[in-house]
């Protein structure tokens, strides 16, 4: 009985080790385990956070207003002659689509810039891109073979493009393009240079009278007669003083 006490009491001791020992392992084994979830969570999670969400909707752009000088081309007394600084302003509406300048997307889904075209038949295409829906189009080279004071028809097309600059592919009910005619007639550069106008020379005072100092200061605001007509007052008035102060 002894023995089998002994022997029992040293199987459990030896029992009871061993099983010290595996617990350990598993309790090492289910922290590795642990930390291998925690990691592939927060992998996870960090891609999550950087995938971008999708849009609500399919993109689109529209052409809202072609400005020449003076109010928006089709509207009551706008004009249709572009104004002297050869500047055409475009005025773009988009929806689910995203402005930023070039290499600024990260990624982001419908996102770009626009990209704003003159088209005309008899000359090359004038073409600029911009992150804004506000766009200044200069066709100043116009001039080089475009007659000037002439109405002749245009198109401005707007696209919605990429960070590559590839154009948007339209889907379901969106569109990446949009288009607009209109007429314009460049403005001459004659008429430019003298814009406005130049103002009325000053009328010279006139020649006083002996004594009669007064005269040159009278300067003619509205022309030369004006001037003139200021002088000879002014120099009937000298002559005047001189006479009483020698007697006549």
């Amino acid at each position: 009985m002894s023995r089998t006490v002994v022997d029992g009491a040293r199987r459990l001791y030896g029992g009871g080790v061993n099983a010290s020992q595996s617990t350990l392992l598993r309790v090492l084994r289910g922290l590795g385990y642990v930390t291998l979830l925690l990691a592939v969570f927060e992998a996870c999670s960090g891609d999550e956070a950087s995938t971008p969400l999708p849009p609500p909707g399919p993109a689109s752009v529209e052409i809202t207003g072609i400005a020449l000088g003076q109010g928006f081309v089709g509207n009551d007394g706008a004009s249709s002659s572009l104004a002297c600084d050869y500047t055409i302003g475009v005025n773009v509406q988009m929806t689910n689509w995203t402005l930023f300048p070039p290499g600024k997307c990260s990624g982001t889904l419908q996102c770009g810039q626009l990209r704003v075209t003159l088209l005309d038949s008899s000359v090359a295409p004038i073409t600029v891109t911009s992150a804004g829906n506000g766009v200044s189009l200069d066709v100043r080279s116009l001039l080089a073979s475009v007659p000037p004071s002439r109405l002749f028809d245009y198109t401005i097309r707007v696209e919605l493009v990429d960070d590559l600059g590839n154009p948007y592919v339209a889907l379901d009910a969106g569109n990446g393009a949009a288009e607009k005619e209109f007429q314009m007639a460049l403005p001459r550069p004659e008429d430019c240079t003298t814009a406005g106008g130049s103002g009325g020379s000053s009328g010279g005072g006139g020649l006083s009278g002996g004594g009669g100092s007064s005269g040159t200061s009278t300067a003619g605001l509205g022309g030369d007669s004006a001037g003139e007509d200021s002088a000879g007052a002014a120099g009937i008035a000298g002559s005047a003083a001189t006479a009483a102060a020698a007697g006549v």
